[in-house]
């Protein structure tokens, strides 16, 4: 036997025997409230800290790049100081100089 709500009788259809409405107490708006708040919190957090982790991956990579533009501009000073050298001795040594005697 089936027990329903209404008295009317629709031919064709099925009568509802349990109600869809679903009441929500102050106590579960408050605890849906606080998961919501929580979880946008956990997103903010999540954000900000990916964000911060990129910048100092960010300044990282820069500081690496300075010291190796450093480096390489010492090297090519290096590199033209030891090729003026080694043209001077060879210059000399084209010139079939003589030692200096006291």
């Amino acid at each position: 036997m089936l027990i329903t709500r209404t008295n009317a009788l629709v031919p064709g259809m099925r009568k509802r025997t349990i109600g869809r409405q679903v009441h929500f107490g102050p106590v579960f708006l408050k605890f849906i409230t606080v998961i919501i708040l929580a979880a946008a919190a956990i997103f903010y957090l999540a954000s900000t800290t990916l964000g911060a982790t990129s910048n100092y991956k960010l300044q990282q990579s820069q500081e690496e790049k300075a010291k190796l533009e450093a480096e390489n501009q010492r090297l090519q000073i290096e590199a033209v100081r030891l090729k003026s050298l080694n043209e001077i001795k060879n210059s000399t040594q084209n010139m079939n100089l003589e030692p200096f005697r006291k």
